[in-house]
């Protein structure tokens, strides 16, 4: 998960972790190209406005990587609907602010389509 304020940093880690998860948090785009280094995650969490670049824009560079297309992004934002508008519709939006039972509901939905992507991907 990428996110620069803390607070919602430590929100989003616990909520991963009380679902099972692992949660590999950063505070910029930077620190998350070194954890994309250590391993693929299984989900990706992105604020749009960070210190080092655009979340929005960097979650239609992973879909457009073909060893990174697959995986499931979530853009948690209070980005302006124009600004969304930008990004598209290729990526889920959770708006700031969020209560906990959004940002499960969402995050649940994301990694039930990339199982099933990856369940018909090899059943072909």
């Amino acid at each position: 998960m990428v996110e620069d304020d803390l607070g919602t940093l430590g929100l989003l880690a616990d909520v991963a972790e009380d679902a099972g998860w692992v949660a590999r948090p950063c505070r910029s785009l930077r620190q998350m190209d070194r954890a994309l280094d250590d391993g693929e995650p299984s989900l990706i969490i992105l604020d749009d406005d960070l210190p080092d670049g655009r979340g929005g824009d960097r979650a239609q560079r992973l879909h457009s990587d073909p060893e990174m297309h697959d995986l499931p992004v979530v853009l948690c934002t209070a980005a302006a609907p124009s600004r969304l508008a930008e990004i598209g519709r290729a990526v889920p939006v959770v708006t700031k602010p969020f209560t906990v039972a959004e940002i499960e509901r969402v995050l649940d939905a994301a990694l039930r389509r990339h199982r099933l992507r990856a369940a018909r991907g090899t059943a072909g």
